[in-house]
């Protein structure tokens, strides 16, 4: 498991697009922006209308929090100072497997993975976990392999 995050490092202030998000994790609910004329799914949850229809009338999906890990990369040199005691960490994206739409697009979501990077591939199953911080206000969602597949791709060097 890659090292601990130093949560009390980052300053995170829900606004007025994310403020409802935030609140979901808190509840442990996994959240997307869904459009309710057209029915698309986005994250993250920072665009005031529907990229596909332009709609204003906006709303939340709570998903499941499962998907499959599209792609990834490993973090060696920390960028933010909260995570140098977690390198190397693996920051995956995920495609959620509710949030399919009819013309084939999948909603991807990236996440900090819980697991190290030997155990993580292209194609593995992963479901979203919660870890608390030290405001009780922030919970963070972070993923984690969740079973093995049989098709799956790593990056070698």
């Amino acid at each position: 498991m890659p090292g601990p995050i130093d949560y009390s490092k980052l300053r995170i202030l829900p606004d007025f697009d994310t403020a409802e998000w935030w609140a979901g994790t808190r509840q442990r609910k996994y959240l997307v922006r869904q459009c309710k004329a057209c029915g698309h799914k986005w994250f993250p949850p920072i665009f005031p209308a529907c990229a596909k229809c332009a709609s204003m009338e906006i709303s939340w999906f709570e998903t499941a929090g499962k998907g499959r890990i599209y792609s990834y990369v490993v973090v060696v040199q920390p960028i933010v100072g909260a995570f140098i005691g977690a390198v190397p960490y693996v920051v995956a994206i995920v495609e959620l497997d509710d949030c399919k739409e009819a013309d084939g697009r999948v909603t991807r979501v990236a996440g900090v993975m819980l697991n190290e990077e030997s155990e993580v591939a292209i194609g593995l199953p992963c479901e979203v976990v919660y870890e608390e911080t030290n405001d009780p206000k922030i919970v963070m969602p972070r993923w984690k392999i969740s079973s093995g597949a049989a098709d799956t791709w790593r990056f070698t060097e």
